[in-house]
């Protein structure tokens, strides 16, 4: 009776486990996406978005966005319709 208690809580525990590497991978992941953005094109400016070139208020560049509000709810969108688990 014993070792069949033990045998539960190891299993038990190595789910634990498991559902903690998940869950911090998708803390991780969810703080990447919440971060600022970054973009090699960046000028400081102007949003980085192709055939755009909107110039970002001062406000918008404090919170650390490289893309004007309709070129990043674009993006937001698209992201969404093509979502997947990047913590696995």
């Amino acid at each position: 009776m014993e070792d069949e208690r033990e045998r539960v809580a190891d299993v038990i525990e190595h789910a634990a486990n498991i559902s903690e590497q998940l869950l911090d991978g998708a803390v991780k992941a969810q703080r990447a996406l919440a971060g600022p953005e970054s973009h090699p094109d960046f000028d400081g400016v102007h949003c980085v978005e192709e055939d755009c070139g909107v110039e970002i208020p001062a406000a918008r560049l404090a919170l650390g966005y490289v893309r004007c509000v309709d070129c990043k709810t674009r993006l937001e969108a698209q992201r969404k319709q093509f979502r997947r688990a990047v913590w696995l």
